[in-house]
């Protein structure tokens, strides 16, 4: 993890000032019943200010979008707030979405929805829910030239200012970690094959797996031996739940 590379973007995107942030967990998992539908967040931070901010990477412009949004938020209220706490410690709650499209067709950066009373848009609800997207295909002069660098490497890999080039060393040494685990997979795998004689659900479970982790279709073809059309089609099945 890298929290002074996530304070920063979270403050470059929201216009604000941040003490500190932590991770309550490396990798937050949200389950809510037994019979509800779990998730797992990309990045999920709070401050020290009771404030949470869970970034997650799109990849697909589904119709479903706004809906996964509402449900995470739904989901991190719920895990936030205690039996027999009040409604008044729930901190405020954003949800931004990075995206390589334009949903909005409005030539826009960002985004921001709150909830407002439709007959008078000067009213606020105040209920300290926010839901962000930021689009890499924005046009409008709209955000900070830093962010716009972001959204920029984010669409094409373009380095340009120095926050992008911290967030890009940091990229290569994650990738760098990736290369050793991924030997170290591959290894597994080899173990796997041996006791399962290469079972097809498992190869499928595998290949969601390290679709979660970040893995390239070729990584995932050369570990589980599954063809790249077995590959996308359960990339876009993952994308669309």
């Amino acid at each position: 993890m890298y929290p002074d590379i996530c304070q920063s973007l979270v403050e470059k995107i929201l216009n604000i000032k941040i003490k500190k942030i932590h991770y309550p967990e490396r990798e937050k998992v949200i389950e809510n019943r037994t019979d509800s539908k779990g998730i797992r967040l990309d990045v999920y931070v709070e401050d020290s200010n009771n404030r949470s901010f869970d970034l997650e990477m799109q990849i697909a412009d589904s119709d479903n979008i706004a809906k996964r949004m509402r449900y995470y938020q739904s989901l991190i209220d719920g895990d936030k707030l205690k039996h027999g706490q009040h409604y008044r410690e729930l901190g405020e709650s954003y949800i931004i979405f990075i995206c390589p499209f334009d949903k909005f067709k409005k030539g826009r950066h960002i985004y921001t929805f709150s909830e407002r009373c439709d007959q008078d848009h000067d009213l606020i609800l105040g209920d300290g829910s926010f839901k962000i997207f930021l689009s890499t295909k924005g046009t409008i002069d709209d955000i900070s030239q830093e962010l716009k660098n972001f959204l920029n490497y984010v669409d094409s890999g373009i380095i340009s200012g120095s926050f992008v080039q911290k967030l890009d060393n940091a990229v290569q040494d994650v990738k760098s970690n990736e290369k050793a685990r991924l030997n170290f997979v591959t290894y597994q795998m080899a173990l796997l094959e041996s006791k399962l004689d290469g079972r097809e659900e498992e190869r499928d479970s595998i290949a969601l797996n390290m679709l979660r982790k970040g893995f390239s279709f070729d990584d995932i073809q050369e570990l589980t031996k599954l063809s790249i059309e077995k590959i996308k089609e359960l990339a876009k099945n993952k994308l669309d739940k």
